[in-house]
């Protein structure tokens, strides 16, 4: 057994620890610029309506190339091609993923700092609110946080790997604190394990994408519903 392959490098583990947070903030910007309100702006709030748009647009064009070619650079293992296999394990993924929701969206409380964030981006353009819901999330954080972690992070350990990248998919989307809402951050961590699973099982970006956009389209539908 080879140890220079099994044995991460503290200083290439702490360089990529950083260069993920990079990303991740990098991946947070373009969304960002939408959550200005009239009251921050007065005056300009007008045309702030007029040029976030673009600016959110062209910013999510670059984080996304960004982010695509890092995960090309990093992703160990060759793609496998959607076979019956893997649709099987995204039904499965997906009706976990249902239950879960099922389960959790009733014992949540009505809205937490993530949900304001997006209400707050609804009200300047719902339109880039819902392309980003449906479309964009999923490819760029199923990118980021299994395409990108779990190439870099206990790839000699899936288990801890999937389970890891869940955690840290949940407080992403609900800081841990003493005001958080539990159920709502369980339900994402829940969330993350099972993506995490799918591209573990298929070895294809897609399928866990897939996953995740049938779940956020879901989700936009029930609150259109």
């Amino acid at each position: 057994m080879n140890n220079k392959t099994n044995t991460l490098n503290p200083i290439k583990g702490l360089f990529r620890i950083i260069a993920f947070i990079l990303l991740f903030l990098a991946e947070q910007i373009p969304l960002s610029i939408l959550t200005l309100t009239k009251k921050d702006l007065g005056a300009k709030y007008a045309s702030y309506l007029k040029i976030a748009p673009i600016v959110t647009l062209v910013l999510l064009a670059i984080v996304a190339a960004i982010l695509y070619f890092v995960f090309k650079r990093v992703q160990k293992f060759k793609t496998v091609k959607f076979n019956k296999s893997t649709w099987l394990i995204i039904i499965i993924a997906s009706i976990l993923v249902f239950a879960v929701n099922l389960i959790t969206v009733p014992m949540m409380k009505t809205t937490n700092d993530n949900v304001a964030a997006l209400e707050l981006i609804a009200k300047n353009n719902m339109l880039i609110l819902v392309f980003f819901t449906i479309v964009v999330a999923p490819i760029l954080e199923e990118i980021l946080f299994r395409g990108i972690f779990m190439n870099w992070f206990f790839v000699n350990n899936p288990l801890v790997s999937v389970v890891l990248s869940g955690i840290i998919f949940g407080y992403v989307h609900a800081p841990f604190s003493p005001s958080t809402d539990w159920i709502y951050a369980l339900s994402k961590v829940l969330l993350g394990i099972i993506l995490a699973a799918v591209y573990s099982r298929t070895k294809n970006i897609k399928a866990n994408i897939t996953v995740h956009f049938l779940n956020n389209f879901l989700a936009i539908l029930a609150g259109l519903l």
